[in-house]
C-alpha cells in the first residue's frame, strides 16, 4: 500500500488524536537533517499508522512538513 502525504496545513488535527509515537528516524534526507516520526494507534486488532516527515532542506515549491494519511500497519490474527 502506497503512503499518501499531504501538506501539514491540509491535515485536520483531530485526525492525529489518540496516536502515540512508535518510532523516530533522523537523517532521512541527503543532507542528514530530515526527520520522520511514526505514529500509531490500535483499533480492535488493527494497528493504524501515520507518518510525519520533516525536511528542512526542500525545494522552493515543496513543504518542509508533510503528514501521511492513515494506513494499516498490522492486523493481528
Amino acid at each position: 500500500m502506497a503512503k499518501v502525504f499531504r501538506d501539514y496545513a491540509e491535515v485536520n488535527e483531530k485526525l492525529l488524536e489518540g496516536f502515540t509515537v512508535a518510532e523516530v528516524l533522523t537523517g532521512i534526507n541527503a543532507e542528514g537533517s530530515g526527520m520522520m516520526i511514526g505514529l500509531e494507534r490500535t483499533i480492535d486488532n488493527v494497528t493504524i499508522g501515520v507518518d510525519v516527515i520533516y525536511n528542512p532542506i526542500c525545494a522552493e515549491d515543496e513543504t518542509p512538513l508533510m503528514v501521511s494519511e492513515e494506513y494499516v500497519k498490522h492486523i493481528q490474527q
